[in-house]
């Protein structure tokens, strides 16, 4: 598993999943779908962890596979930053759909999930607040 707040995200409103939902890929990308499907949200999604998960395949074929993925629309990789003050580092957050979706989809999915993560963080000082004990009368 990654860290929390990282890994593997499905996106919302797939299709049931069914023996061909993967059937128009190419056999190595199939494979790859269908593992990366069948794991459960969380998950790592790095390279070198799915290579390491798939014994047929190496990192280099891993990659591949998941570049078609993402033109086949089943796979959006964004790079974000985050941190706290002057520490900023850039991860990859992995979004993925059983369903394969066009780009207009994506991006507006991908908009209203970046705007719910800057608005989570605004709401976080009050909830901080409400935990609190009331001044005293």
């Amino acid at each position: 598993m990654a860290k929390p707040g990282y890994g593997k995200r499905s996106a919302p409103g797939q299709q049931p999943r069914t023996r061909d939902d993967f059937a128009p890929l190419p056999t190595r990308e199939r494979y790859v779908a269908g593992f990366i499907d069948h794991l459960p949200d969380g998950a790592s999604m790095t390279i070198k962890q799915l290579a390491k998960q798939l014994p047929l395949y190496g990192q280099q074929a891993v990659s591949t596979s998941l570049n078609a993925l993402s033109v086949a629309g089943h796979l959006r990789r964004v790079q974000c930053p985050v941190g706290v003050g002057d520490e900023v580092r850039w991860v990859f957050r992995t979004f993925w759909s059983r369903t394969a979706r066009d780009n207009e989809w994506w991006n507006t999915y991908l908009a209203t999930e970046t705007a719910a993560q800057t608005a989570a963080p605004a709401a976080a000082p009050e909830a901080a607040d409400s935990d609190t004990a009331p001044p005293p009368p």
